[in-house]
């Protein structure tokens, strides 16, 4: 992403200048330095996440732009959607194409080789609107979801 030595040093400070100890029986055990990971709360954590986050946001346009990943058009102005990012939560968009489905679990797999995060494709869900069902479920085991939510084609966009 292009931080200087600089700025990444002062990041590693952060990090690793924290010590911390566990009670053991209720008593505080010798302190020690963290190498990894910032503390639960730290106020650094979702700044960091939001750098991190951000590079799938470019992945997922860079693979727009070459043709990897299509647009799922919505309405009459046919507005593109390609993903939604809010905090920790990600919405992929896409028509019926098995080939773009796969190019985004291809990319979400090397976002988590990248980040070192993992996502949770268990955890997940594909919501279809108007698609076969035979399509569906075989999108669904590709993906590992657990499950498909269903959506008629009386849904409007906002």
């Amino acid at each position: 992403m292009g931080f200087d030595l600089r700025w990444r040093t002062w990041v590693k400070e952060c990090v690793t200048i924290a010590s911390m100890s566990v009670l053991i029986n209720g008593s505080p055990s010798k302190p020690f330095k963290m190498e990894r990971c910032l503390r639960q709360g730290d106020h650094l954590s979702p700044f960091l996440f939001v750098l991190v986050v951000d590079v799938l946001h470019k992945m997922v346009g860079e693979a727009v732009r070459n043709g990897r990943i299509s647009l799922l058009l919505v309405g009459s102005d046919n507005i593109e959607l390609s993903h939604l990012q809010f905090a920790d939560d990600t919405i992929l968009f896409c028509p019926q194409e098995t080939e773009t489905l796969v190019n985004y679990k291809r990319l979400l797999r090397c976002f988590e080789v990248m980040s070192d995060l993992s996502i949770k494709f268990d955890k997940s869900s594909l919501i279809s609107v108007n698609c076969e069902k035979e399509w569906e479920t075989n999108m669904c085991g590709l993906l590992g979801c657990a499950e498909i939510l269903y959506l008629s084609d009386t849904w409007e966009f906002l």
